[in-house]
């Protein structure tokens, strides 16, 4: 009986952590996102939103996978994005 419980909750935790984050995609097919991936990295994504320029950081991870974080200057204020290099 407890190798059954054991099984069924690895069985779980197996599927949770398979499932728990499908490929994320910031621009929609026909350039439709209101965001622009601008460095992409293993475990992160920097964006920022098209028409404000406020940048954010977009989590990839499987635990936290399309969490935003605002990106801020020394002062507190959001970043802006200025125009470097793109993807």
């Amino acid at each position: 009986m407890k190798r059954k419980i054991i099984l069924i909750l690895v069985l779980a935790f197996a599927l949770s952590v398979f499932t728990a984050c499908a490929k994320i995609t910031s621009e929609k097919q026909g350039n439709e996102s209101m965001f622009v991936v601008v460095e992409t990295t293993p475990i992160w994504r920097i964006v920022y939103h098209k028409e404000s320029r406020v940048m954010y950081a977009v989590s990839y991870t499987a635990n936290n996978c399309g969490n935003f974080t605002l990106l801020v200057d020394a002062e507190g204020n959001p970043l802006l994005w200025d125009g470097g290099s793109e993807e």
